[in-house]
């Protein structure tokens, strides 16, 4: 693969000079207080016992605020369980392509509020064995917006998207729809969701609903980041470990004057019956670590993307901007890639630190909704080089 020499003289060079600090000063910092312990070592640890499901409290309504994070534990274990065990969620399940992905079609969204802590630590346990995605198809027609919601809420807080408005009354519900014959599709290029905000998205809830195209059409195609980032050379990793990259709201969702691209997610939705861009001025670039590191396993991943990402903190644009291209089509060679496809009802989970996604566009005979919900753990990317920020830098903000 060829890329210009001036691209790997700038990131060296980089690794040395002084770097732009990437956050305010004046910024609050905000520990992530969501922890999972999902390694196994020497046996099924003590968090995976089958206590009684826990009951989390929510409004009636999801629609205007987050649900209360109160956890409320059984006072005996020998209080029966009225869960689905980590057998039953996972009986009958089997790869989607390869060693990616995972298809579960014994599992009941709608009984998820009977979930037992162990359910939960399974799910997260099978969604890193299955390298990052997890579908549920044979749903109910009738999973409502607060099943979903309740659902994803299992695993961080429900996100609201900051450029784009949700459906009605529901907020944290983006209802993502392709018209019939159109020509610009909304999430139709690489992305890692939400990677322009100072917390990305850490897994995303897909929804199918029943209006889509046949079963093997228009499927989400995903690209590994980790095992992209495990085959660099030596010489590029020690590179990527000491690079932050500028993500951009305003390069997916702005107006050209904004920096927006012609064919983005803004014009995706301003020719599309139903959706609309957030009353709310697009969010600054945030910088985040080119690799960063996933918690629950201590991998490494490359996150970036062409659609989000618009510069290398300390190259110039150009340098940059080649520099992220270049990574980008080492992350979407073949061997990384696999695909989803979307039966009516079906929700499909993935983690998007360690994968980025588009939609592909092959079938144009009809309209196609479906409904996201993304949330995220409460923090910022982990820096897989803890010397990427120097003193003074705030790792964590709000």
């Amino acid at each position: 693969m060829k890329f210009s020499s001036a691209v790997l003289f700038a990131a060296t060079a980089f690794a040395c000079a002084s770097e732009i600090s990437a956050f305010s000063a004046n910024s609050g910092v905000v520990k992530n207080e969501r922890t999972f312990g999902l390694k196994r070592s020497n046996g099924t640890p003590e968090t995976l016992r089958n206590d009684r499901a826990f009951v989390r409290t929510f409004p009636l309504s999801m629609s205007t605020m987050s649900p209360d994070k109160t956890v409320a534990q059984s006072s005996s274990d020998n209080t029966p369980y009225y869960g689905q065990t980590p057998s039953r969620l996972f009986e009958g399940a089997r790869p989607i392509q390869g060693n990616y992905g995972l298809y579960c079609p014994n599992v009941d969204l709608t009984k998820c509020r009977e979930w037992s802590k162990a359910d939960i630590a399974e799910v997260l346990i099978k969604i890193q064995e299955a390298k990052g995605v997890l579908t549920f198809p044979n749903q109910s027609p009738d999973l409502s917006p607060d099943d979903q919601l309740y659902f994803g809420s299992l695993f961080g807080e429900p996100e609201t998207h900051t450029a784009a408005k949700g459906i009605p009354g529901y907020p944290q519900v983006l209802e993502i729809i392709r018209e019939k014959d159109a020509d610009v599709v909304f999430g139709e290029d690489w992305h890692s969701d939400h990677s322009f905000q100072p917390w990305p998205a850490s897994y995303s809830f897909l929804r199918a609903t029943g209006t889509m195209t046949p079963v093997g059409t228009n499927n989400t195609q995903f690209a590994h980041c980790i095992d992209a980032w495990n085959d660099l050379s030596p010489t590029l990793k020690k590179i990527c470990l000491s690079l932050k990259v500028s993500h951009s709201a305003r390069k997916a969702y702005g107006t050209p004057d904004q920096g927006g691209h012609a064919k983005n997610s803004l014009v995706a939705m301003q020719g599309t019956k139903g959706m609309k861009p957030a009353d709310k001025p697009l969010l600054p670039d945030q910088f985040h670590p080119v690799v960063i590191q996933i918690p629950e396993t201590g991998e490494d991943a490359l996150f970036v993307s062409t659609t989000f990402t618009n510069g290398i903190v300390g190259m110039t644009n150009e340098e940059g901007n080649a520099f992220i291209k270049m990574l980008q089509e080492l992350i979407t060679q073949e061997k990384y890639q696999f695909e989803v496809a979307h039966e009516p009802h079906q929700v499909t989970m993935w983690d998007n630190r360690q994968l980025i996604h588009r939609g592909l566009v092959n079938d144009s005979s009809n309209r196609r909704i479906i409904q996201r919900v993304s949330v995220s753990t409460g923090a910022r990317p982990t820096p897989s080089n803890p010397n990427l920020y120097e003193e003074g830098d705030e790792k964590e903000r709000r």
